[in-house]
């Protein structure tokens, strides 16, 4: 396993971003990888469901790579479908990605995401935790997890998503944060992407 780094809250590499939401900001966080991203000028946060539908996929791996290739480091959550795509495209971008999970980062959730993650680490990108060691995944931790999404980001861009669905959470995050929230135009409604839909005709984001 790589060498795990303990960040806390005063520490000069602690990204502002988390601590000028106030009472969300964690106390520390762990760090394993390269600590350089956090010192990026450009972050966005690609997310989507698990369940992603084939053009789901292909939007966050396509959505990744434009912003890899425009400068921006690629933030998601290392889960099934379109956080994988995300993290995929940002890497054949050459970009740096950053993926935020809800358990200790001697863990990896879910277990068919443990190659995603060895080569996230081989291709120069950072795994981040608030959770230390030993701590698995649950959904508590899962919603927690997404604040340091759309925090730790200027944009949070959402791929495919149900209307119900723990993507809305951490768009719902990016609005109390104030953050530019974004959603992929599909040119047709499915229950897979009513979360877009419902995003952009609400004026909660706009399309991209």
């Amino acid at each position: 396993m790589a060498q795990i780094t303990t960040i806390n809250k005063n520490d000069e590499l602690f990204p502002e971003s988390f601590r000028a939401i106030g009472e969300d900001c964690p106390e520390r966080i762990y760090a394993m990888g390269n600590l350089d991203l956090l010192k990026s000028e450009h972050m966005v946060a690609i997310i989507g469901s698990r369940k992603a539908t084939k053009a789901g996929n292909s939007k966050a791996y396509d959505l990744g790579l434009d912003y890899a290739k425009k400068g921006y480091v690629v933030v998601s959550g290392l889960a099934l479908g379109c956080d994988a795509a995300a993290h995929r495209g940002c890497m054949a971008g050459d970009g740096g990605t950053i993926a935020i999970v809800a358990t200790g980062l001697d863990k990896v959730h879910p277990h068919e995401n443990i190659p995603l993650q060895e080569e996230i680490l081989r291709m120069g990108g950072l795994i981040l935790s608030e959770q230390p060691l030993g701590v698995k995944s649950n959904p508590t931790r899962l919603v927690a997890r997404n604040r340091l999404q759309a925090a730790l980001s200027e944009e949070v861009v959402v791929a495919e998503c149900p209307v119900h669905s723990g993507t809305m959470h951490t768009v719902r995050f990016a609005q109390k944060y104030g953050k530019k929230i974004k959603a992929a135009i599909f040119p047709y409604d499915k229950e897979e992407n009513s979360g877009n839909k419902f995003i952009i005709t609400t004026g909660l984001g706009t399309g991209i």
